[in-house]
């Protein structure tokens, strides 16, 4: 697809949706989008599969870091904000409107501004 025809294709749906996922990010197979609207993508973000986004997210570089890489099952609670060179591990939850600035281990449970941990489910 030429430059010009990606370029108008991913205007009108960002304009109709209000979600602004740009063709370098990588997502996983089955993601799903709830209440479509206000949610941003870095180009450079790699999403796993499974993975749940309410509206309002954001996820995206800070300062002249890279992107967050977010695992396999992770749900993102409606206006939360993952920012910075981060990982969120598989099955993460990050609660509504979180400012995850640092790594989130598999299986945790983060809320908050700044992001804390308050609970987590373990791999035994």
């Amino acid at each position: 697809m030429s430059h010009f025809m990606y370029f108008l294709a991913y205007s009108v749906v960002r304009l109709a949706t209000g979600i602004d996922i740009p063709r370098g990010a990588q997502f996983g197979p089955g993601l799903l989008i709830h209440h479509f609207g206000g949610i941003i993508v870095h180009p450079q973000s790699v999403v796993g599969a499974r993975c749940v986004l309410r509206h309002g997210v954001t996820i995206g570089a800070r300062d002249s870091s890279g992107p967050p890489r977010i695992g396999d099952d992770v749900v993102i609670g409606a206006y939360a904000q993952l920012l910075g060179s981060i990982t969120v591990g598989d099955g993460a939850r990050i609660g509504a409107m979180a400012v995850v600035l640092k790594d989130v281990p598999a299986g945790a449970t983060v809320v908050g501004n700044p992001g804390r941990i308050v609970s987590r489910i373990s791999a035994d």
